[in-house]
């Protein structure tokens, strides 16, 4: 079995200013970094399929240790339609003649491929059903494409799950197949061109994964070829909560895919670039000198290695925060204020009433209630406020990420690091305490969450306790809420220094001793792993 990355760089992109879906172009190239080096730390046989322009990015400037380099896709005659491009890569599976495996450039694994896995006739990463998009797009292919391939046509016709394979890995024993599954995918494509030229972006953008995915899922039943998969699971929407777990490392994991909108979140790409930073510095500095000579991303490169004006003492988050309009900073305010106020005097226009003539307004209502709510809000707006002109300049907040997660690694690397591991806050971790929930952490980690802030209004009053964590990336403060381990956990570490692992254990067990202790350690090492790598906990080896 030969290991291959497929990349290349579409005519009219300069792979140093497009971000390829990353935040920013560098992250698109750390990415295929530490995918390389991370395949290269077990397999040799790792090759490079490529055009001319790729093979002078990767092999050229960033000196990745492919041991072989194959220049193979430069002016193919394949169908050519805006914005699908997964053709080029499917045409790459049909140049192999040899048993492969395909690995895409935002997967990192950190231990060897299961044998039982290699073995497989076909190969892929996991089976994805129930997905919204593929259901979207298959509806339209079924009801206005004029050729439908027999493989999709005999899913459709019997009315089975909608069910994909994820290509974060592909390949198998049986290369042949790779050259069916392509002419395949030509026909159907060809013979449906005007109706996939005229999808829309957002829908271009899931089209190529019903091509490449959903068609390979569909051929190799029809054919009867079993698929070996990595993650023995069929994963509906919800999985992508779990598949970029840096604080995980450095042993805890198995494999990573940074797929879709993990290109797109400002701790991801923060934790990419450290790993790199950690395990590979030879490559990293090159990545950044690279950016640095060509004068792009300057901006993001200084505030990531620490670099600032020393004569400025406010951060950039600060500044940007204290432009915006009252409106801006009381959103949720003035709309808790409109759902309290309206009801009870439909001819008042509370969006003409300020801030502070609603609270006047709420301090006359019988509803007590309703005051505590609108007030809590309020309080958590406004002590926001005081916390983000409070926070260091840029170089201090970048430097004490950058130690919070060194120690952090350095601890986790360490099987015995449970029997030495001291522990602290954050000099620079902010909080906000409040009675309802009026968090909005929906930009930067990997646990998405909307909030409604109107279901607030039908809840009981709680705990909870948000964190104040810059995103250097969007230029942001997010908001993050607590669960009730980070909740104990951080206001354990703001009481005293630093206070050992067995010390936090004990006290943890403690405050939930109706649980597990199994599970309290689990969730406590979940919490400590996360925060830490997040910069918000600071680890020392006693």
């Amino acid at each position: 079995m030969k290991y291959v990355h497929t990349f290349w760089i579409d005519e009219g992109k300069d792979p140093l200013e497009a971000s390829f879906g990353w935040c920013s172009a560098r992250y698109h190239l750390m990415s295929w970094a530490l995918s390389s080096l991370q395949l290269h730390k077990f397999y040799d046989n790792v090759e490079l399929v490529t055009d001319r322009k790729g093979k002078e990015l990767l092999i050229d400037q960033m000196k990745l240790p492919y041991k072989k380099v194959r220049i193979e896709l430069d002016d193919l005659d394949l169908v050519e339609i805006p914005g699908l491009w997964v053709m080029k890569k499917i045409y790459s599976y049909t140049l192999h003649k040899d048993p492969f495996l395909n690995v895409d450039g935002d997967v990192f694994i950190f231990e060897p491929f299961p044998d039982d896995l290699l073995s497989g006739q076909l190969i892929a990463q996991n089976i994805e059903q129930d997905f919204d998009y593929y259901k979207e797009l298959i509806g339209l292919v079924s009801n206005t494409f004029p050729y439908v391939p027999k493989p999709i046509k005999k899913q459709i016709t019997e009315g089975l799950e909608i069910q994909a394979s994820n290509a974060g890995i592909l390949g198998g024993n049986d290369y042949g197949f790779f050259k069916d599954y392509y002419q395949v995918v030509e026909k159907f494509v060809s013979e449906n061109h005007e109706q996939i030229s005229g999808l829309s972006p957002a829908q271009m953008v899931n089209f190529n994964a019903v091509v490449e995915q959903y068609i390979f899922h569909c051929l190799s039943n029809h054919k009867g070829i079993a698929v070996n998969y990595l993650l023995d699971t069929v994963y509906d929407p919800s999985f992508f909560e779990s598949f970029a777990n840096f604080h995980h490392l450095p042993y805890k994991i198995l494999f990573m895919h940074a797929l879709g909108d993990y290109k797109k979140n400002g701790w991801v790409c923060d934790q990419l670039a450290n790993r790199l930073r950690l395990d590979y510095p030879e490559y990293y500095y090159r990545i950044i000198d690279l950016f640095e000579s060509q004068a792009v991303d300057e901006k993001v490169h200084r505030v990531h290695e620490g670099g600032y004006n020393p004569q400025q003492h406010e951060s950039s988050f600060s500044i940007k925060y204290s432009s915006k309009s009252e409106d801006e900073k009381f959103y949720r305010t003035r709309q808790v204020a409109s759902l309290i106020l309206n009801p009870e005097n439909l001819s008042m226009n509370v969006s003409e009433v300020s801030i502070l003539q609603a609270m006047e307004l709420m301090e006359n209502e019988p509803d007590s209630r309703s005051t505590a709510i609108l007030k809590d809000v309020f309080d958590f707006e406004k002590e926001k406020i005081r916390l983000v002109q409070s926070m260091p300049h840029d170089g201090l907040i970048c430097e004490n990420e950058q130690n919070a997660i060194d120690n952090a690694d350095m601890a986790f690397s360490d099987d015995l690091w449970r029997e030495k591991v001291m522990l602290k806050l954050s000099p620079i971790a902010m909080a906000l305490e409040t009675e309802w929930d009026w968090s909005q952490n929906h930009m930067l980690f990997t646990r998405i969450k909307y909030n409604n802030i109107e279901n607030n209004l039908t809840l009981e009053p709680y705990y909870y306790q948000t964190l104040l964590l810059p995103d250097k990336h969007h230029e942001e403060v997010i908001e993050y809420l607590l669960n009730p381990m980070e909740t104990y956990l951080i206001s354990l570490l703001s009481k005293e220094g630093f206070i050992s692992f067995t010390e936090v254990t004990a006290q943890v067990n403690i405050f939930f001793e109706n649980v597990n202790e199994e599970k309290v350690l689990t969730y406590l090492e979940e919490a400590i792993r996360f925060l830490a790598y997040s910069g918000v906990i600071l680890l020392k080896m006693d």
